[in-house]
Formats: C-alpha cells, structure tokens, sequence
C-alpha cells in the first residue's frame, strides 16, 4: 500500500500544466494567417473555431477519464483501446502514433524551426534551406535523445518556460490597441477560392493542429494523487486557459497588424508586430522565442516518438521487432528504435517537403491531415464511453453529455479540415500507410505463432 502511495507523485496543479505545456507548442504562432486566410480575413468566425476546438478537448478529455480512473498500468490511448475498445483497434492506434501521425507532425514541426531559424539568421528563407536547417536539428535532437535522454528532458523543461510569455505579451499589446481606438478589424479582400460560403470550416485544420496532444496527458493517472477527480478538472480547465491564451494571442495579433496585414506576413507576422512596435531590430525577439518554443516541441515529439518502436515490439505489433525489445547502452536507450523514429521522420519530411513544393496542399501541410485523421479514430473511445453509461459504470456527463459533445465537435472539426479534394487524398494516402502496417503487425504475429506451435 505505501508502495501504491508512493507512485501518487503528482498534484493536480502538476496535470493542468503537464496540459498545457503539451497542447501549447508552435501551432498557434504560425497557424494564425492560415486561419484568417480559411475565414476570409474573418476574426469572428476564427474565434468561433478556436471555440469549438476547445469543446471538443474538454468533453473528449472527460471522455478518457473514464478509462484512465480504470487503468492499472501507465495508461496512454493504447492501453485503452486494449482494455475498453478491442486489440485490433489498440494495435491500430499504436501503429498510427508510431508511423504516420508522430512522425508526420515531427517532420512538419522541424520545418517550421527551419523557418524560424532562417528568420532569425536573416537568411533568405528557400524551402530548401528550411528543409536543410529543419533536418539538422531533427538528427540533432535525435542524436541527444538517444544517447543523452536525461539531459534532454532538462533541456525539455528549459524550452517549455519560453511558450506562454509571446501569447501573453501579444495578447497585451492587442488590448492596448484596442483601448486606444487603434484596433483593425476590416478592410479585407479574400484571397481566390477562400471566404465563400462555408470555405471558413477550413480553418477547423490549422486551429487542430494547435489544440493537438492533449490525449496524451492521462497517461500520468496512476500517478496523480486523487486521480478519479484531479484529472477530470484538469483536463477541464487547462483547456480552458489554452484557449484563453490562444484567443488573447489570436485576437491581439489580428486586431493590432489587421487581418490583411497577418495573411500577408504568414508565419512573420509575430517579427512584423514587434518591429512596427519597437523598431526593425525588434523583428529578431519573436522569432527566436517562437524557434525555441518549436525546437522544445520537436524535442519532446522524438522523446515521445523514440519510446514507442520500442513499445511496440514488447507488445508483439511490430514484425521483426524481438531485438527491439532489449534495452542498449548504459543509459538504457534502444538506439535501434530511435533510429527506426529517425528514419520514419526523414521519410515524412521527404513528403512534406515535395507537398510543399508542389503545393499540393493549398494553404495547408502533411500534419493537418495527420491530425484530423487523428480526432475521427477518436469516436470508438467515446463510443466506449456511452456503453460505460449504459453498464452503470459512468454517470450522465462522463457517459452521456460528453461523449456526445465530444463527437459532435471531433467530426465537424475532423471532417471540415479534411474537406478539400487534396486533404482527402493526402488522408487515403496515410490510411493505406496505416492498413499496409496493420496487416504487416497481423501476418508477423501469426507467423509467430505457427513457429511456436512448430517448435513444441
């Protein structure tokens, strides 16, 4: 029993800023011009999407509670799928996480500190060169994760502090703006094929991605003291203060600059905003607070994403995986699985970077796709919730409200980033990546089993 005490290491001040320091990374501070670009310039309905992200993260997150109240072991979606879903659903999910949707926002984050980087090297900034820094710093965090995996969780700590001071400051500069009657809020004229109808449901892409990750907190219930009732008010109100954070940068930013003036600068309007304010050496500040908060995301996305090779193989998913197993190296890092991780994110890159090229995903990037793919295999688990309902194991707003919200919100918002004809091919194309391994994982098992019944 005291053992069993002991591991209740974390209070729920700890879970609301574990949240948050997952679901606050890059997005939003490159995200904000395509959102603007998806609503036609339209502040109002960007805020309307930033809402109903929210929505879904809070009933979807009270959703998971009642699968990590019951879990037993480290929790984790995967864990979940096993126990309240089916095993095929679980290996699915784990397959999904290690091959197509970590690596794939992975090889997006990395590009977009090549952008950063470039903006604060004040190089010219070519997809190529964003390509070339994105990758160093990619092997670069690799490397360190393999061979040093404390000190990059030291280093994960430092990166996290520098997240929330930009939101805020902008969030300020934005109020005094519109204090002072200087707020601009019109003047914008769509660009082709944005704006029109219900073109500004594409927004739903570039607001996920910034809202992405949250699932991955309940992983700490066995370890958070008073679980069955901290981790439902923190996966309350951290998302709460996230888009709290999110709207005041948002908004503050668009009403200071002027829609047009944000779709314009793309991802420098942050440095357009602090050199207008404070004068051209102003521009350099942002951008390296936004470089480090992307490098301590992508740091944090291969600590997450070495591990799960690894995890894989342990749970027999992972065809040829048995040498994967055995843990290497004094650190007790496996750097055969974290060369697997590497390779699956230069594999993403080399597919951002020809999407890019050949802009084959207007106004968008690999990762959207990966991440509204990722909130429509979601619904089993709030279909597992409602059946929890009608067992008498969850109340009316765990088994009934929740589950209902949270699916209302994850297939407006999954499938509204997914209408466009490229979004939706760039979909197949994942999903048939997925299935392809699904069947792989499947036809190793039973190999296995048939040399195993040969052998006795």
């Amino acid at each position: 029993m005291a053992e069993k005490d002991a591991r209740r290491r974390y209070s729920l001040t700890t879970a609301i800023c574990l949240i948050m320091g997952i679901c606050i990374g890059s997005g939003v501070f490159f995200k904000s011009d395509n959102v603007l670009i998806a609503t036609g310039g339209s502040i109002g309905a960007g805020v309307v999407m930033f809402c109903l992200a929210a929505t879904y993260i809070v009933f979807g997150g009270l959703c998971l509670t009642l699968f990590a109240a019951r879990t037993d072991g480290a929790g984790g979606l995967v864990d979940y799928a096993e126990r309240f879903v089916s095993p095929r659903f679980a290996r699915l999910i784990a397959l999904h996480y290690a091959f197509v949707y970590l690596p794939s926002i992975s090889a997006v984050i990395f590009w977009v500190a090549g952008v950063y980087a470039c903006m604060v090297l004040g190089l010219p900034g070519t997809l190529a060169q964003q390509m070339g820094i994105g990758l160093a710093l990619m092997l670069a965090c690799s490397l360190v994760n393999a061979l040093a995996p404390r000190l990059s969780g030291w280093a994960q700590n430092a990166l996290t502090v520098v997240k929330v001071a930009p939101l805020l400051a902008v969030g300020a500069i934005g109020l005094v703006a519109v204090i002072s009657g200087r707020a601009q809020t019109g003047g914008v004229v769509p660009p082709a094929g944005t704006g029109g109808g219900l073109a500004w449901l594409a927004a739903a892409a570039p607001i996920a991605f910034s809202f992405d990750g949250w699932p991955a907190a309940t992983s700490i219930a066995p370890e958070l003291r008073h679980a069955q009732r901290n981790l439902p008010i923190a996966l309350v109100v951290a998302p709460l203060a996230i888009l709290a954070l999110y709207l005041v940068y948002f908004v503050g930013l668009s009403v200071t600059l002027g829609p047009a003036a944000v779709m314009d600068a793309g991802d420098g309007s942050l440095a357009l905003l602090f050199s207008r304010l404070f004068g051209e050496r102003a521009a350099a500040w942002p951008n390296l607070i936004a470089f480090l908060a992307v490098l301590g995301t992508g740091n944090g996305l291969v600590l997450s994403l070495q591990r799960l090779p690894q995890a894989l193989a342990a749970r027999g998913d992972l065809p040829g995986g048995r040498r994967l197993v055995r843990e290497s190296g004094a650190s007790g890092a496996n750097l055969l699985g974290a060369g697997l991780a590497t390779l699956c994110m230069l594999a993403w890159s080399g597919v951002h970077a020809l999407a890019q090229a050949g802009g084959l995903i207007p106004n968008g990037d690999v990762s959207e796709v990966s991440v509204c793919l990722a909130m429509l295999l979601m619904l089993p688990y709030f279909a597992a919730a409602w059946r929890m309902r009608r067992d008498g194991r969850a109340g009316v707003l765990r088994g009934r409200v929740a589950p209902v919200l949270a699916t209302a919100c994850c297939l407006f918002v999954g499938l509204s980033g997914l209408a466009e004809p490229a979004r939706v091919a760039f979909a197949a194309l994942e999903l048939a990546v997925l299935l392809a391994l699904s069947w792989a994982a499947r036809s190793g098992r039973t190999m296995v089993r048939q040399r195993g019944r040969g052998a006795s």
